[in-house]
């Protein structure tokens, strides 16, 4: 008998692709949605998922959709519905890098009404959780799942490192899936297009950065992501219980990534990268800006920090081998102009 899936975060970047990976490969599956009722829920999930280049109208008979919300019990869902599942997964979190954004007891609440259902499930059900491979960013160079959680840390790091904590103290078993970078590649969202990537022009614009060409920054595109989820969802056993879904050991160094984009963004040859240390010191009050918007997100850049995959490739093959980023950053940052990007910076 083929699974059906049950997951929160279908409206967000990673688990709206998933939805249609899975729906593509004849699986059901069915997103918690915070609505009203389960009308708006439909209806939130469908705006979300046509907004993808994977959608097909026959996609909606494979998808559907239930009122809830992750910060109430059970996620305000039925016994009948977490009971129909048998792959859960919990994907929905709250990511502004903004200090003042509430991110850190939403998540932490999400994660301890998680932490019930996972306590609940039949031996059967299998319980996913998705937590961000940023919750080790040091030592720099290659990291691996084992390691303790380390380096810089928000309140939106914060929040995984402790909700992994949480869920792992229950005793109850669920596998970890830890994203790094995600770019969301294939999906008509302007505002999505410009999540992290904002970045780049407007380093661009800024001229002199604290970047070192030779670290390496590990990113992937959603449609990859999701479609690695898939594989693991849909396996019948897994060899471990935390896995890094990224790019690895193929990481690109920031040289040769503004070495690809000279073609499409000719802006980026004006970038000085000056070294991790590099203090910058600006001129003008709309530098002053731009590298005090920088500032949650430079810790995350310049970190040198490598997620490796080796258990993903073991577990997917040719799966877990992300495609190359000339093949699609060119497009993304091409959504966008370096307005749009000043614009998003202010909101991140």
């Amino acid at each position: 008998m083929s699974k059906r899936v049950l997951l929160s975060g279908a409206t967000g970047l990673i688990g709206g692709e998933l939805m249609l990976i899975l729906a593509a490969r004849g699986v059901y599956s069915t997103a918690v949605v915070r609505a009203a009722d389960a009308g708006q829920a439909r209806q939130r999930l469908l705006d979300r998922l046509q907004k993808s280049v994977l959608w097909k109208p026959e996609f909606a008979e494979m998808v559907s959709a239930e009122a809830g919300d992750i910060v109430h019990p059970q996620f305000g869902l039925s016994d009948a519905v977490l009971k129909s599942a048998d792959v859960i997964l919990h994907s929905a979190a709250s990511t502004s890098f903004k200090a003042d954004a509430g991110v850190y007891p939403i998540n932490i609440q999400a994660a301890e009404q998680f932490a019930g259902i996972l306590q609940g499930l039949a031996p059967s059900q299998r319980g996913f959780f998705v937590g961000t491979a940023a919750v080790t960013t040091e030592p720099r160079g290659v990291v691996t799942e084992d390691m303790p959680f380390a380096g810089y840390a928000n309140d939106y790091i914060r929040s995984k490192r402790d909700a992994e904590t949480l869920l792992r103290a229950t005793g109850a078993p669920f596998v970890s899936l830890r994203p790094g970078i995600v770019l969301s590649r294939g999906i008509d969202d302007a505002k999505l297009a410009r999540n992290m990537l904002w970045s780049i022009p407007v380093m661009a614009e800024l001229g002199d950065v604290p970047l070192d060409p030779h670290a390496r920054l590990d990113f992937a595109p959603v449609d990859f992501i999701a479609s690695a989820f898939a594989e693991m969802l849909l396996k019948d056993t897994l060899q471990h219980d935390c896995y890094h879904v990224s790019t690895g050991e193929d990481s690109m160094t920031f040289k040769a990534l503004a070495d690809e984009l000279t073609l499409t963004m000719p802006g980026i040859g004006k970038l000085n990268m000056r070294g991790r240390d590099f203090v910058p010191q600006p001129k003008f009050a709309r530098q002053r800006w731009m590298f005090e918007a920088l500032q949650p997100y430079l810790p995350f850049l310049t970190a040198d920090a490598v997620f490796s995959n080796a258990r993903l490739r073991a577990e997917i093959g040719p799966a877990a081998v992300a495609p190359a980023p000339i093949s699609y950053l060119g497009e993304l940052l091409g959504a966008f102009s370096l307005s749009d990007a000043v614009r998003q910076m202010y909101t991140p």
